[in-house]
């Protein structure tokens, strides 16, 4: 059996990040976890959210926390490109739109939180529509605000935010494997982890970032107190003319006042593998639910949208491209999991064997902290003091 100082089960953004932390300490690492399954209607493993090109990044966050978390994770991304060579993040700037009477509970108050942190930021107020003139392709309603935060505030491709962290890693040394771990049970000091393949893995040290599925196939000694939801996206499609003309316009925040639908969120066209180009955009819905089960999440994974759901989004995309020819559109689903606080449990939940688990929705941008975070309870690198510890924790 082969053995390791550490290893990370789930091969994700923070399991990645956590990856590449650990690496640097010299110690010998393997990451665990499956590629992305090439035909998602017939795959009968795990899956991932992150199969995407496209996720918001900000430095105004939902909260003063999260913009914290995501400043530090921000920071990094030019070192990580650097490093790896590869490029993942895009700074074409953000859009937060936003009317008074809307009481949303996604970005608390992010004027306030904007000018507690200093961020950089230009706010058009409601009845000034000179945002028109620097984004003239876009439409809100008269009567929402509108916040810009530029560069590097934008998008992230998460797809090439992991292969950057596991290029990087790969040349400490650490191993990769394309299996599913099944099971974690204690061996002495350390950990056996039992994969798909039959095979077992001996750590002294275990980071456990499996995303929806955390909660199953034993991994941990008890489940999290954490609630896989369900979200559905659209993703659509626009000529090659279009995103060069339209591909740099700022991500946005849209609170939508709408029934169906709300805290909707959107990236400007992206080149997709298959060489077309989507304008992605996402929200809650009233028809998502809580998901309990592992046949559940992967369920949904393999094939789940929400018609109604779709519907609104598709009429949200028209209204804030009016002028944009749509040439097709497509559902995907997505899966978040909320916290009963709001945000990741990162913790030591046994003696070496870490958690990071529950991102809320948030965990994209700021993955690369949530993944330090995560690596020094096992190394005992110091916590940030501006980082309250106890709201991570499993309670």
């Amino acid at each position: 059996m082969d053995a390791f100082d550490f290893a990370v089960v789930g091969k994700g953004l923070i399991g990645s990040a956590a990856l590449r932390y650990l690496s640097a300490t010299g110690g010998s690492g393997v990451i665990i976890g499956p590629d992305e399954p090439k035909v998602p209607a017939e795959h009968q493993g795990v899956f991932a959210s992150h199969y995407d090109e496209g996720r918001i990044t900000r430095l105004i966050g939902r909260d003063r926390i999260y913009s914290k978390l995501a400043e530090r994770a921000i920071e990094q991304y030019a070192t990580i490109e650097s490093v790896s060579g590869i490029r993942f993040h895009y700074p074409v700037g953000m859009l937060i739109v936003q009317a008074p009477h809307i009481a949303d509970g996604h970005m608390k108050d992010p004027l306030g939180t904007a000018r507690a942190l200093g961020r950089k930021f230009t706010l058009y107020e409601v009845g000034d529509r000179s945002w028109k003139e620097r984004f003239p392709d876009l439409e809100f309603p008269e009567t929402y605000s509108v916040i810009h935060e530029p560069a590097p505030a934008g998008y992230i491709n998460p797809r090439a935010l992991i292969r950057a962290q596991l290029a990087i890693a790969s040349k400490e040394g650490v191993h990769v494997v394309r299996e599913t771990a099944t099971a974690i049970r204690r061996n002495g000091a350390g950990f056996v982890i039992e994969t798909d393949a039959g095979d077992g893995y001996l750590a002294g040290n275990v980071v456990v970032a499996a995303g929806a599925f955390t909660n199953f196939n034993s991994l941990l000694p008890r489940p999290l107190d954490f609630r896989p939801k369900t979200e559905s996206v659209i993703l659509a499609e626009v000529s090659e003319a279009d995103f060069e003309r339209l591909g740099k316009t700022p991500t946005v925040i849209y609170l939508v006042d709408d029934i169906d639908i709300w805290d909707i969120y959107m990236t400007p066209p992206i080149r997709y593998p298959n060489g077309r180009f989507y304008i992605k955009l996402g929200a809650n819905s009233v028809l998502d639910r809580e998901l309990t089960t592992l046949g559940e999440v992967q369920a949904w994974f393999r094939t789940g949208t929400n018609h109604a759901s779709r519907v609104a989004m598709e009429a949200a995309l028209h209204s804030l491209w009016p002028d944009v020819e749509i040439l097709a559109c497509e559902a995907k689903p997505c899966i978040l999991c909320h916290t009963p606080n709001g945000y990741p449990i990162i913790d030591e939940i046994d003696k070496g064997l870490v958690v990071a688990a529950g991102g809320n929705g948030g965990s994209a941008k700021c993955s690369d902290t949530l993944g330090k975070l995560a690596a020094s309870l096992l190394t005992g690198a110091a916590w940030p003091e501006d980082i309250p510890r106890d709201l991570f924790s499993v309670g």
